[in-house]
């Protein structure tokens, strides 16, 4: 789905979905005009004239991309708690390499649709859980998203996957600190 503010247009819908294969396989460097007109074979007025401008739709890409990591995420937390969601981070950031570098380095500006969906998806389940009750969700965001986004680093730079009781860890550690943000 393209966000509010972008048209409805099945042209748009193909810019997005070439920008996602763009940015993807070659990462987001390699999105740019011509690349999304090679890709999408539409014309370069279509880009400006559905979307607005690259940046515009590094957004919606980074928020399209937000949606899919989310259900992944949120279906693991929900399951079976952090370290669940942490390995399915992990998974989704290695079938998706290069939208998972967009979303660490411009997705989580919270102005798309899917950006605050994951964010009250987020905060119910910490109340159902009764964590971080009434914590700034820029904090708990931080708690929470920060390990994840240190393990990708981490095994991008040696190669070496986190094992079960790094997940059990990580899980003791990030619930602990979700439960001190507890007012």
């Amino acid at each position: 789905m393209i966000p509010s503010g972008a048209s409805g247009h099945p042209t748009a819908r193909r810019l997005l979905d070439a920008a996602m294969v763009i940015i993807n396989r070659d990462g987001v460097d390699a999105l740019t005009v011509r690349s999304l007109v090679d890709e999408s074979g539409v014309s370069n007025g279509s880009v400006y004239h559905h979307l607005g401008s690259l940046d515009r739709l590094l957004s919606l890409v980074a928020d399209e991309a937000i949606r899919i990591w989310a259900e992944a995420f949120l279906s693991a937390l929900h399951g079976s708690g952090y370290a669940s969601a942490a390995a399915a981070d992990l998974a989704w950031s290695r079938a998706h390499p290069g939208l998972a570098g967009l979303v660490e380095t411009n997705g989580w500006r919270g102005d798309g649709v899917h950006s605050q969906h994951f964010v009250d998806e987020l905060r119910a389940w910490l109340d159902a859980e009764r964590l971080a009750l009434a914590a700034p969700m820029h904090i708990v965001t931080a708690v929470l998203i920060g390990p994840l986004a240190e393990l990708r680093r981490l095994e991008r730079h040696t190669g070496r996957h986190p094992t079960k009781r790094d997940f059990a860890v990580l899980q003791v550690a990030v619930t602990g600190a979700l439960a001190a943000l507890t007012v």
